[in-house]
């Protein structure tokens, strides 16, 4: 049925939002925006995450989450910040303002049904997929992952099960290969706001929408995307190709982010040493087309990691073959050195490359390294007499 007091001279629709991290910002702004002074309806409060204690150079504060600073910034007078969804006071004072509809977007938090029956034309939930695939927390980073062709934005109604409400309106977007998660939740998230406030809002409010028309998720079509555990960032050469070495890179950029174990040498006179490398800005070629010359051949061992060149269009690469698809080529062109500053790959080259062959670990080598010194990779002496303290190459040589 449509807003009570939405004809002529009486009250706006009254719309609260929850939400915490930065990439639900746009969805904050663009209420803000189409609810003002002029708006169709009144954007009356917000809700988010409460501030955590962070720790940054030694000094431990209090840090509010991005919708609580950017909520500020806009004037939100009425703003609340509950430990649960569940807290009494949260929840007596939102049923006091009498909300018409609320707006969720990775706000962190189960609502309980005294939460849901709130509002009176029900709680609608930005999601970045294409439920019912990838339900859970982590649905963009678990797409890209898995070498999804496609996703896109789903705005549904909020039911106790999570993200399994009656569906009010999807879009989809085929995916390239070179999105990150990071840049896809953003720009999923600004989509889905416009397609808020321009389309299902005013369907809401006129009463040609609700949670009984909405469309019925299928259950046999689900899918969960779990929390990212941070040992999925690591890459496997031994036993993962080059496109599913490709999809962690992307999936899992910013965190946990990916690591390449890596033994290597800054020096002629040092064993290799066992190192977990970040990597990122990852692309996959056929080896075939790289043209190394006969130094790059297939009878280099398929563990050797290979330097590309600057060639036309592309920028240098290192060049990481799997053992399971060798011919294919991971190029990877970003890497944090453990105690070093972040470089690109024509300085890992000349660093760590050139004076002896630099190679991947599997697990059981790189479990066997870390074991051996305690969590600290050190090398061992040429002669295979124990383990020596890696001495770094100069670091200010760039």
């Amino acid at each position: 049925r449509p807003a009570e007091g939405s004809g002529a001279g009486q009250s706006r629709p009254r719309v609260v939002f929850l939400g915490s991290p930065e990439c639900v910002c746009s969805v904050l702004e663009k209420l803000a925006e189409a609810g003002g002074a002029e708006g169709a309806f009144e954007l009356c409060g917000v809700v988010t995450q409460p501030p955590k204690n962070v720790t940054r150079k030694g000094k431990m504060s209090l840090e509010k989450t991005a919708i609580h600073r950017r909520a500020e910034e806009l004037g939100i007078r009425q703003l609340w910040t509950p430990e649960k969804a569940k807290d009494e006071q949260f929840l007596s004072e939102l049923e006091a303002l009498a909300p018409d509809i609320c707006i969720t977007a990775a706000y962190g938090q189960y609502l309980p049904k005294r939460f849901l029956a709130a509002p009176r034309l029900g709680t609608l939930n930005l999601h970045p997929s294409l439920l019912p695939r990838w339900r859970g927390a982590s649905p963009v980073q678990r797409a890209l992952v898995a070498g999804d062709v496609e996703t896109g934005i789903t705005i549904l109604y909020t039911v106790s099960k999570m993200d399994a409400g009656p569906i009010a309106l999807q879009r989809t977007i085929p995916l390239l290969g070179n999105e990150t998660s990071e840049h896809l939740l953003d720009y999923l998230f600004m989509w889905g706001a416009d397609l808020l406030v321009n389309d299902v809002l005013p369907r809401v409010f006129q009463g040609e929408l609700s949670q009984e028309t909405a469309t019925q998720q299928d259950e046999a079509l689900v899918t969960h995307a779990g929390l990212i555990a941070k040992s999925e960032g690591m890459l496997w050469p031994h036993n993962e190709t080059a496109l599913q070495m490709r999809d962690k890179v992307r999936g899992f950029f910013g965190w946990p982010g990916t690591t390449l174990p890596v033994a290597m040498s800054g020096a002629e006179e040092d064993a290799p040493v066992g190192l977990r490398v970040k990597v990122s800005e990852a692309e996959v070629v056929r080896f075939a087309d790289l043209q190394l010359g006969d130094s790059a051949g297939s009878d280099r061992p398929v563990e050797e990691l290979l330097y590309v060149p600057e060639r036309e269009g592309s920028f240098p690469a290192v060049g990481i073959r799997s053992a399971t698809d060798p011919d294919h080529v991971l190029l990877l062109r970003s890497f944090l050195v453990p105690s070093m500053p972040a470089t690109f790959a024509k300085a890992f080259h000349q660093k760590w490359m050139t004076t002896q062959p630099a190679r991947w670990m599997g697990p059981e080598e790189e479990a066997e390294r870390f074991a051996d010194t305690g969590g600290v990779l050190r090398s061992r002496n040429k002669d295979g007499d124990g383990p020596k303290t890696k001495k770094w190459p100069n670091k200010g040589k760039k």
